[in-house]
């Protein structure tokens, strides 16, 4: 791991080079925003963990590996101009760097942050009126009236409308049961799969049983519930994992009997259990953004990852890959113009996205663009399967 880290300073350093021998033709100014934790990596020019990798430097130093990769993939490479800011550095700060002036003669930014430095970055970007590309933060983080900001990782409203079309096309005559605990929360969720829920003239397109539960789920509620001549689809209506993990527990000694659908929040594709030998036969959904299609190109870079790192690839690398190699050369092609052309796909790699305005209800206006871009996945048998 030690080989890792010191592998990406020299990449770093490397790609920031690149640009220098380029011809008169515009240079693209990217900048990279990440947590790496270097300050408090090393001691003066020692580096602190020997042979280790703490685990809260990984997720910003896969993806700025992988958008490396993809910045040394492309043929007009000698266009960019690549700068990657650790925002846990003292001298790189948010704050520190608008002091320095370093977005000024930005024209793109791709950002894996969450909270107060997703919405500075943010305003940041309308101020300048740079595109900035939220790679990994699956909240609109209160920004409105901001059409410079782009919401890769859908929110959560997108995911339970995703959720409930699916539902409503392949289960609309199922015995359907909405499960939830106490929580706001969960008094969020069940409100979204309600407005969706609702018709012009106020009505119900489909008909579920929303059926509440304190924090443990007895194994004796469901057979109060299910229908033995219906197809049973069980909607677990929290992010909580281990809501989730008792639901499924529960609901399995039932499965033999009765025909089960167990549908889950987003949450569900890191749920710890979700590949317990005990479920491999029950027909687990849940929703992402990203999907693993195991293509070629997923293949090819996995290995490409681990010769170049001596590490595994994971999904923060490809997402670093697949945003820097997409919206870079949309970044080429377009110039300012590039959000009015989120959607070209001419240069989509790993992911298909779908960007929408998202309106402000006050103004009309966007407040942000979003990806409305959902997988539905399937998990049965020890397979994950792509069910849209």
């Amino acid at each position: 791991m030690k080989k890792l880290f010191f592998l990406f300073l020299f990449t770093a350093v490397a790609i920031f080079s690149i640009a220098q021998t380029t011809d008169t033709a515009k240079i693209c100014r990217i900048g990279i925003f990440v947590n790496l934790f270097l300050d408090s990596s090393f001691s003066e020019t020692k580096y602190k963990y020997d042979n280790q990798m703490p685990r809260h430097i990984l997720p910003g130093l896969d993806f700025v590996e992988g958008a490396m990769m993809a910045f040394d993939s492309i043929k007009n490479g000698n266009r960019f101009q690549v700068f990657v800011y650790d925002l846990r550095s003292v001298s790189q700060n948010i704050t520190e760097l608008k002091n320095q002036n370093s977005f000024d003669s930005l024209d793109l930014m791709i950002g894996a942050v969450a909270g107060m430095e997703y919405k500075q970055l943010s305003d940041i970007a309308f101020q300048k009126n740079i595109p900035f590309v939220s790679a990994t933060y699956p909240n609109d983080g209160g920004v409105i009236n901001n059409p410079y900001t782009i919401v890769v990782n859908s929110t959560l409203p997108v995911h339970c409308e995703a959720i409930y079309n699916f539902v409503l096309r392949n289960y609309a005559t199922a015995n359907i049961l909405y499960l939830r605990k106490k929580g706001v929360q969960e008094d969020r969720l069940a409100m979204y799969f309600e407005s969706f829920n609702k018709t012009t003239n106020g009505g119900r397109l489909l008909n579920w049983k929303m059926l509440a539960v304190s924090d443990s789920v007895p194994a004796s509620f469901f057979a109060q519930s299910l229908d033995s001549d219906r197809v049973n689809v069980i909607i677990a209506g929290s992010l909580d994992e281990n809501f989730g993990a008792q639901v499924l527990n529960n609901a399995y000694r039932y499965n033999k009997k009765y025909q089960l659908q167990m549908i889950g929040m987003p949450t569900w594709e890191t749920l710890k259990d979700i590949s317990k030998p005990e479920w491999k036969d029950f027909s687990i959904y849940y929703s992402t953004p990203f999907y693993n299609n195991n293509s070629v190109k997923w293949t090819n870079f996995t290995k490409t990852f681990s010769d170049k790192t001596f590490g595994r690839a994971s999904d923060l690398a490809f997402r670093g890959f697949d945003l820097s190699y997409s919206f870079s050369q949309l970044l080429l092609k377009h110039g300012n113009q590039l959000i009015k052309n989120l959607n070209d796909k001419s240069f989509r790699w790993f992911l298909d996205y779908d960007f929408k305005p998202v309106y402000s209800k006050t103004t009309g206006k966007p407040d942000y663009f979003e990806n409305k871009r959902i997988y539905i996945l399937k998990r049965t048998n020890g397979l994950v399967s792509r069910m849209n």
